[in-house]
């Protein structure tokens, strides 16, 4: 039977299984210790494959989300101002 190009792309990324279930591995542990120390070597494995910014794109990317936080919070702060005031007018009307 013909494979789907689905099928092939699936086979050609690790850690995913194929739709047709070829190539699954063993069974699952079923003890509780058994699963954490899977989990947990998983974990590590993951872990190794991450990229951590360095220093200076941390510092940078903070001060991106602090200046954006804050002109957030200046425009709500302006259209609540706003608002109260025309309630206000609109009530004492």
């Amino acid at each position: 039977m013909a494979k789907t190009i689905k099928d092939r792309l699936m086979e050609r990324l690790p850690g995913t299984r194929t739709a047709s279930g070829e190539g699954r591995g063993a069974a699952a542990p079923s003890g509780l210790v058994p699963r954490v120390t899977g989990y947990y070597q998983e974990w590590i494995t993951e872990m190794k494959k991450v990229t951590w910014p360095g220093r200076k794109e941390t510092v940078s990317s903070t001060a991106v989300v602090i200046v954006t936080v804050l002109i957030i919070v200046a425009f709500l702060g302006l259209v609540d101002f706003a608002l109260g005031r025309i309630t206000q007018s609109i009530l004492s009307f």
